[in-house]
């Protein structure tokens, strides 16, 4: 869950080829970074349209 920014050059790649492999795991990274969002900028009022979307 670090920033993309902080990954090689490799490692966006396969993070690349595993979403495309899988929209389970997409979808499963992407509501993951939204929480991580949530908690990191205080919005909890957002919480229960994240839980309604998970």
């Amino acid at each position: 869950m670090r920033p993309r920014e902080t990954f090689t050059e490799s490692q966006e790649q396969r993070l690349l080829q595993v979403r495309l492999a899988c929209p389970d795991i997409t979808r499963a990274c992407d509501l993951a970074r939204a929480f991580a969002d949530l908690v990191r900028h205080r919005r909890g009022y957002l919480l229960l349209e994240w839980i309604r979307q998970a």
